[in-house]
């Protein structure tokens, strides 16, 4: 089901932002500096030399951090963020995104504990150009063919 990130109590729930690498990084820090919250980013992998962490930034045990990403198609890498950061004491319950492809994210995060929050879906974007014209029926099915939620 479907659920908009635009709850509230959700800036209140957190301290901190992460990115996801790569383009998520740029869009938690516009997001943080909006926000005037602190600014945390995820390698891929962890550092062989000085701190050799993978969450940079400042995490204290307990922060509670909110991650963020563009696209979210199966939640692979918003799931091993969310590992990183929970293996150095932060706390992730959920994560915001553009754009939800609906590919098994949702339902692979919620396994995981980690609440999804989308400003879009592949489904709306494919009904809002089939009503503009901008794609014909067959090509609406075959976006929505490949959506699995």
């Amino acid at each position: 089901m479907y659920r908009s990130v635009v709850e509230p109590d959700l800036v209140k729930r957190f301290q901190r932002l992460a990115g996801v690498p790569t383009a998520g990084i740029a869009y938690a820090a516009v997001i943080a500096l909006n926000l005037t919250k602190p600014l945390l980013y995820v390698r891929k992998e962890q550092k062989e030399h000085g701190r050799e962490r993978r969450v940079e930034g400042l995490l204290q045990p307990g922060d509670k951090v909110l991650v963020l990403d563009d696209v979210v198609t199966t939640g692979k890498n918003i799931l091993e963020a969310a590992e990183a950061i929970r293996a150095e004491g932060g706390i992730v319950d959920d994560a915001v995104v553009l754009l939800d492809r609906q590919q098994g994210a949702e339902e692979n995060l919620q396994k995981k504990r980690v609440k999804l929050h989308a400003f879009t879906t592949m489904r709306r974007i494919a009904d809002k150009l089939l009503n503009l014209g901008t794609i014909d029926e067959g090509q609406h099915k075959e976006i929505l063919d490949q959506i699995i939620s």
